[in-house]
């Protein structure tokens, strides 16, 4: 009675039923910068706006360095989602790769094979994080797709 009492007392100070705390999204510092990763699928449009209900963006990986570090930080997690939605899209002009923050991309990722390829259809650019021979690589999906972010 007394730990059901606590469990009980426990979810009413975190505001989450006891059973969702663990899968519940938390901010972390990594790779030079605070990210939370949503397992959460959406399309890109919505995304970026959830991400901007938290006051924030969609991640901007603006370097190899980056790309490799949240690659190794999503696998010590033990990720096993594919591929994640980040900043990265050619929306404005097709083919003009640029971040959330306006920046054309500087640097040339690794494409997933035959990526990018989707012409006017896929401008929105995802990220593979879990453990398989694409780990790291880079592919350009429709916007409207679902995805983690």
């Amino acid at each position: 009675m007394l730990l059901f009492m606590i469990i009980c007392l426990l979810s009413l100070v975190s505001g989450l039923p006891v059973e969702h705390q663990e899968n519940t999204p938390a901010w972390v510092d990594v790779c030079g910068g605070s990210f939370l990763f949503s397992e959460d699928t959406k399309t890109w449009h919505d995304a970026a706006g959830n991400c901007e209900l938290y006051g924030s963006h969609l991640a901007q990986i603006d370097t190899m360095e980056k790309n490799f570090c949240l690659l190794e930080y999503a696998h010590i997690q033990e990720i096993t989602v594919g591929w994640w939605w980040h900043s990265g899209n050619d929306l404005d002009s097709e083919g003009v790769y640029r971040q959330f923050d306006g920046k054309l991309l500087q640097w040339q990722p690794i494409w997933f094979p035959d990526d990018p390829n989707g012409s006017t259809g896929e401008n929105c650019l995802v990220v593979r994080l879990d453990v398989s021979a694409s780990s790291g690589k880079w592919g350009d999906y429709p916007c409207t797709s679902q995805a983690p972010y």
